[in-house]
Order: C-alpha cells, then sequence, then structure tokens
C-alpha cells in the first residue's frame, strides 16, 4: 500500500492522484481501532431504480404493510421515560404507539387505540398512573391489564385476559429504545449485527439530549434519508467546505454479514480532490477553521498537517467539556465522520466532534409520500460533576433556519440549511420525469443501494 505524504494533495495538472481512506489514515499519529482499518468494497451492481419508490402513495403503503411493521426502529432514548409511569408517544404514518415505563427495570409499548371505540389513549408525553380512555373511561394498569369498564354490565362479552392492551416487542441498546410490531422479530441483539462493538468506545448511554429538533421535510423519507449517507454532494452542495472534506475519498463499507446496516468513512483536514485545484496544508487548515471557529487561523508548526492541527483542538474541545482525557483517541475518531445508518430510519456517528454525537432519524409524515418527519437528536457528555439534566424536547425545525443557532453550532447549521433546501427541489424533481429512473454511482453511492436492497427484501418477504 503506497502512503500518501503530507504535502501530496495535488498536481498542477488537474488530474490529482486520489488516495484511499486507509493511505489517508495511515499518515496518522495515533491509527484508529482495527475495525477502522479494515474496508470492504463491495460490488452490488449499477441497476436503476424506479422513481415510484418514492413519490407512489403505492408504495408507501406497501413500506408499511411488510417492512415498518416487520423491522427494528428507534422510539425514544430511555432518559425521555426515566421513572414508573413517564410514558411518550411514537407515531409513524397511521401508527402510534404509547412507550412507557412500566416498572422501574420494563418498557412497554402499547398500540394508541382504546379497545373499545379506538380513541387514541394518550396524545403527549406524560406521567401515567394508569392508562385511561379519555372518550369513555375504559382503564388499564401500566402492565396493560384491564382494570376499570363503565357500565360494566353492559359488556358480557369483554373477559379480562382477552382484553389487555395489544403490545409492540421493546428492547434496549446503549440508551436507545427500538420497538417491532413483529413479536417473532429476530432479537435486537442480532438486529442490531457489528453496530454494538463498533460504537461500544462512545458509551451513549451516559451522554443526555442536549439539543432536539424535529423537521417536517418536503420529502419522501427515502429521499431525504439517502442524501445524508453519500459524500458525493458535498463540493457541489456545501462547496464552502471541499478543501477539508475528503469528499471524493471517503469510503464506503457493506461488508458480506451486513444487511440492516452500513458505514461510511470520510476524512476531515483533507481535501476533495476531483475537479479542483492543488490546495496547502495550510489552506485546508485556514478553511476549517474560518468555517467552523469563524476566526483568522493561525500558522501550522512544521510538519504539522492539518489533519493533526484539527484533531489536537478537538481532542482539547471535547476533554474540557466531557471532563474526560481523549489525548490519546485516534486522528479519526477525533474528527472523521464515521457515520452508520442503522436499517431502516437510524443514523449515527463514531467520533468526538460535531456531529459526532447527533442521531438522525427518518419517518414517513403520516401518509404523504411527498414529506417526512426528521429528528435531528443532539447528544452531549453530561458536564463534569453534574446530575444529568433533563432532556430537551423536541423544537419545530420547520420554518427555523439551523443556522440561527438554537439546535446547532452556526457553522454547522448553515450545511444542515443547504440540505434542506436542497430536498424540496429533489421531490419535485423526482415527480417531474416519471418515465426515467433514479442513476446510482457504483461506488460513492453503494450505500443507497444497499438501503434500497435491504428494503426491498422486505417488500418481496425474502
Amino acid at each position: 500500500m503506497k502512503v500518501i505524504s503530507k504535502v501530496e494533495i495535488g498536481s498542477s495538472n488537474g488530474q490529482q492522484e486520489r488516495p484511499t481512506y486507509q493511505q489517508i489514515i495511515a499518515n496518522d499519529k495515533i491509527q484508529p481501532p482495527t475495525d477502522m482499518l479494515k474496508s470492504a468494497d463491495r460490488d452490488l451492481g449499477v441497476e436503476s431504480i424506479d422513481r415510484d419508490r418514492y413519490i407512489s402513495p403505492e408504495f408507501h403503503r406497501l413500506e408499511l404493510d411488510r417492512m415498518w411493521s416487520k423491522v427494528w426502529q428507534f422510539a425514544c432514548r430511555e432518559e425521555e421515560i426515566p421513572e414508573v409511569g413517564d410514558a411518550t408517544v411514537y407515531e409513524l404514518a397511521d401508527y402510534s404507539f404509547i412507550i412507557v415505563r412500566s416498572a422501574k427495570n420494563e418498557i412497554k409499548a402499547y398500540y394508541n387505540s382504546c379497545l373499545h371505540r379506538g380513541t387514541k389513549l394518550c396524545t403527549t408525553d406524560a406521567n401515567l398512573q394508569h392508562i385511561r380512555c379519555p372518550f369513555h373511561g375504559f382503564t388499564w394498569g401500566l402492565d396493560g391489564q384491564l382494570t376499570e369498564v363503565p357500565c360494566r354490565w353492559d359488556f358480557p362479552q369483554i373477559k379480562d385476559e382477552e382484553f389487555r392492551l395489544p403490545e409492540a416487542k421493546v428492547a434496549t441498546w446503549a440508551g436507545f429504545v427500538f420497538i417491532n410490531m413483529d413479536l417473532d422479530a429476530m432479537p435486537l441483539e442480532e438486529y442490531l449485527e457489528d453496530l454494538p462493538a463498533q460504537m461500544r468506545e462512545r458509551h451513549q448511554e451516559e451522554l443526555y439530549i442536549a439539543a432536539y429538533g424535529r423537521h417536517i421535510v418536503p420529502a419522501n423519507w427515502k429521499a431525504a434519508l439517502e442524501s445524508f449517507i453519500e459524500a458525493y454532494h458535498i463540493p457541489e452542495l456545501h462547496s464552502q467546505t471541499w478543501k477539508y472534506q475528503g469528499a471524493d475519498t471517503t469510503q464506503y463499507d457493506i461488508f458480506p454479514h451486513w444487511k440492516h446496516m452500513n458505514r461510511s468513512l470520510q476524512p476531515i483536514g483533507y481535501p476533495t480532490l476531483e475537479g479542483q485545484e492543488r490546495v496547502s496544508e495550510q489552506e485546508v487548515f485556514d478553511t476549517w477553521y474560518k468555517v467552523v471557529r469563524g476566526d483568522n487561523p493561525p500558522t501550522l508548526p512544521p510538519g504539522v498537517s492539518a489533519r493533526e492541527a484539527i484533531a489536537e483542538m478537538v481532542r482539547t474541545y471535547q476533554g474540557k467539556l466531557s471532563g474526560k482525557d481523549f489525548s490519546n483517541i485516534s486522528v479519526a475518531e477525533s474528527i472523521d465522520v464515521v457515520q452508520y445508518l442503522l436499517f431502516p430510519n437510524m443514523i449515527m456517528f463514531r467520533g468526538i466532534s460535531m456531529p459526532s454525537h447527533s442521531i438522525y432519524r427518518f419517518r414517513p409524515n403520516k401518509n404523504d409520500p411527498d414529506s417526512c418527519i426528521f429528528d435531528l437528536i443532539v447528544l452531549r457528555p453530561i458536564p463534569p460533576g453534574q446530575q444529568r439534566p433533563e432532556p430537551a424536547k423536541p423544537m419545530d425545525m420547520t420554518k427555523v433556519p439551523y443556522s440561527d443557532g438554537a439546535l446547532l453550532p452556526g457553522w454547522l447549521g448553515n450545511v444542515y440549511d443547504q440540505d434542506m433546501e436542497n430536498l424540496y427541489n429533489l421531490q419535485q424533481g423526482l415527480k417531474a420525469n416519471r418515465h426515467s429512473k433514479i442513476v446510482l454511482s457504483k461506488y460513492q453511492e453503494v450505500r443507497i443501494r444497499h438501503f434500497e436492497q435491504t428494503l426491498t427484501s422486505y417488500i418481496e418477504n425474502k
């Protein structure tokens, strides 16, 4: 394997030598864990994709009936329901669930529908002594057992043991609560594949919800999600960042035994090379510093790469924020965008820098294939010496610019504003020519292809 030197970041003729991600990180002084030193360039073909998957109400219904009803999906964080009786409502299209801590070490997920006349039992977060229908007063205990029927004498057909609240399957991992409507589904531990092992050192169960944004996005949930799992768009859509984000040197991994997960590793402190001019290490560092810090950058010390300088600044900052010693964490884990998709709709990051403490979740918005709910949950370390803060409540971001700083730092919010502005045009363009198909690149968009193939396996019951 050839190692690219720190100064070999381009050539004068415009045809720049493009290293692999593994060649880039081989120069890092502190190497990442073994699993990040592996790659899986998996050939999934070049078949095109029908646009109907993004715009058809019929395909939306197939997803609900054959996929959403069979998969594990992230419903809430444990910290959102810390005490017995604490409940939150999780909704997906027409489905609605009450996620409730029914006992100290037990969480239940009940279908949010009265067994009498169908009224929603719960409409907002609450602490419940019992689950009582607001229409006629039918009541169930937190364990789902029927406890009260008004005018019981008039319901001779009701047998208590058959009138329990129907449940979905519940499991937890790293502070996240997952549900599955299929009571015969594989265990969550199996469904997660290698994700727990690769995310273990991030200890997300120790983090808290510091900010929570909810956005009704004018695009299909898949189109929105897929726009976040490739770096190919960065030079065009986020042109202010190409000098320090290696879009065309991003590594995309789908190991043979992965069905429900895939990942990408995108270098920071290294420029995009395709179609760009040559830049120096100082210019890479200057661009990152001005975008992220908004200040005049210092001069790099002799022999220090942009990656090393950025990593050292991030380690120091995150160490002060968390009270932890990050001095020996790898450069890649300090600054690179190491991103995982957990099928069908959860994206998380591995690392210590922004956006590495963020969780993305995409869901259909009711039964509208042209819109979705985008949840952006920011997790942060509990401040040293303090109790766990109360989790932030969802903030409506539909009409609020991300760059205003309420949810994210302004520089990062600007990136999300660019993403959101693009999604409307994406969805409208998908409908503008229904006769052509979607064309995906063989490598840079392989995660999208893998995601779509996994979805197809559920739709076709394979």
